[in-house]
């Protein structure tokens, strides 16, 4: 592919997460970074440095450069909406990191005016294009692992304590967008408890529960408040189960053959009659449950780094119009998600229909600006 027909890409934000997107869109196949936008001037030299690329202050500047076609903005998710909207606004494409927005509604109106003007929104739930996380929902729709009974994900660690966000804004979108992904289906209800720890108002801790129509329960811990560093989800079916650890480079995926079964009990013979017990349910057509424990397999997975397969994603999705698989839908229904866990903390972990929850106030969890991952 020449130069020319490259996806020229501005890139607004050159924080921790910005200079990963912005070695990512120059390694890219299809792809080409034209620009970087970062208010820090020290940031914004080294960058522009680095890549040789243009560079300015403003986000208005860099939309006002000529040849842009898309953005990809890294700037603190408290002005996601009001980026993502200017972006489509001047008619060019745009990838946003995660959240979408603050809100469901902000949400639906950025998917709207992308719809209006023909324009490409994707968000960057990167962990969507992670090659074990693919695996493992081929799994799932394969049907081996046999009906889903529920999930869990620990998302915690010891690290940095973000001022911009509480923890489960800041983690609980990788987990919901990977449970939404997985299950290809809305979750019904949500009830959590969140917990400011360290004697400030952002939340440092989140436990969440997910209902599915299916039937399906999925189970959310996050906080940056813990000894070791956990990225993981288990996923339980009647047949097998699966551990996903994104920690584990070696072996990200185990498959384990365990489950319950349902056996008939088998009527008792002559000689039992002795010893049968009055009462006891072991008539016709009733069932016992049986434990099954087998092998552990460990796939081998051929990974690529998710970050890159998602910059590759969306320059593929401008091109030829195809929609994303984290398009602006998916982001809202994340964010749907992270409203209604907010309403059921408010009352004090009451379970709440996703249709019913109402956005809390955006500064409950995102008094200050910073960055946006």
């Amino acid at each position: 592919m020449s130069d020319f027909d490259r996806l020229r890409v501005g890139l607004a934000g050159a924080g921790y997460w910005g200079s990963k997107l912005a070695r990512n869109i120059s390694e890219a196949q299809g792809c080409r970074l034209a620009a970087i936008c970062d208010e820090d001037e020290a940031r914004l030299d080294a960058a522009v440095g680095r890549y040789s690329v243009e560079g300015c202050s403003r986000l208005t500047d860099l939309l006002a450069l000529d040849g842009l076609d898309a953005v990809v903005l890294a700037t603190p998710a408290s002005g996601h909406a009001e980026h993502a909207r200017a972006v489509l606004e001047a008619g060019k494409h745009v990838l946003v990191e995660k959240p979408l927005a603050l809100s469901s509604s902000e949400c639906a109106h950025l998917t709207a005016i992308a719809e209006e003007r023909g324009l490409t929104l994707m968000v960057g739930h990167t962990f969507v294009y992670s090659e074990p996380v693919r695996m493992l929902r081929d799994l799932i729709r394969s049907g081996e692992l046999g009906r889903l009974l529920y999930i869990y994900g620990q998302r915690v660690n010891l690290g940095t304590i973000r001022e911009d966000l509480n923890a489960l804004w800041n983690f609980g979108p990788h987990d919901i967008s990977i449970l939404l992904y997985l299950l290809d289906e809305e979750p019904v209800r949500v009830s959590a408890r969140q917990f400011p720890l360290l004697e400030r108002r952002l939340e440092d801790v989140a436990f969440v529960i997910v209902e599915f129509s299916s039937g399906v329960i999925a189970h959310i811990h996050d906080s940056w408040v813990d000894p070791r560093k956990v990225r993981s989800f288990t996923v339980v079916g009647e047949r097998k189960m699966v551990v996903y650890d994104d920690t584990d480079v070696e072996t990200p995926l185990r498959i384990y053959d365990k489950g319950v079964t349902r056996s008939p009990y088998e009527s008792p013979g002559p000689e039992d009659f002795g010893t049968f017990e009055p009462g006891a349910t072991q008539g016709f057509g009733e069932f016992k449950l049986e434990v099954r424990a087998g092998d552990m397999l460990a796939p081998r997975v051929n990974a690529r780094e998710p970050l890159g397969v998602e910059i590759e994603h969306f320059a593929e999705c401008v091109r030829t119009g195809r929609r994303p698989l984290t398009d602006g839908e998916h982001g809202r229904q994340v964010v749907s998600v992270l409203e209604a866990a907010d309403a059921s903390t408010s009352d004090d972990g009451r379970a709440v229909a996703i249709r019913d929850a109402l956005p809390r106030d955006a500064d409950a969890r995102a008094p200050t600006s910073g960055g946006s991952r």
